[in-house]
């Protein structure tokens, strides 16, 4: 299977549309993280941007990864490398919203 970059980027685009919910609900005055992706042979990086008000200074950290050929979701280990277990797909019947929160992929329960 080829890369899913359409499936990934709207998918990325649900979450920053979530991340804005969240940030007009509870942090209104504060501007919201901005997400992006980037994409590698086997996995997409989902990133999350942060402006930190210090000199106009942004902050960066990993969201998530998407594995590029399969459309399974993962919770970040480091900045380059996912944790091991599948928080679930992008082909999920909510489109894999369910893994996903206001600050990046939620841990297992």
């Amino acid at each position: 299977m080829a890369h899913l970059t359409k499936e990934i980027e709207e998918f990325t685009s649900r979450i920053q549309e979530l991340i804005s919910e969240h940030f007009k609900e509870r942090f209104p005055n504060l501007t919201p993280s901005t997400i992006s992706v980037k994409f590698g042979r086997k996995y997409a990086k989902i990133i999350r941007e942060s402006s930190t008000g210090a000199r106009g200074t942004t902050q960066k950290s990993v969201y998530g990864f998407v594995d590029a050929h399969t459309g399974d979701i993962y919770k970040a280990a480091t900045w380059r490398a996912p944790a091991k277990h599948v928080r679930g797909s992008i082909f999920d019947a909510d489109g894999g919203m369910h893994a996903c929160g206001p600050y990046g992929i939620k841990y297992l329960i």
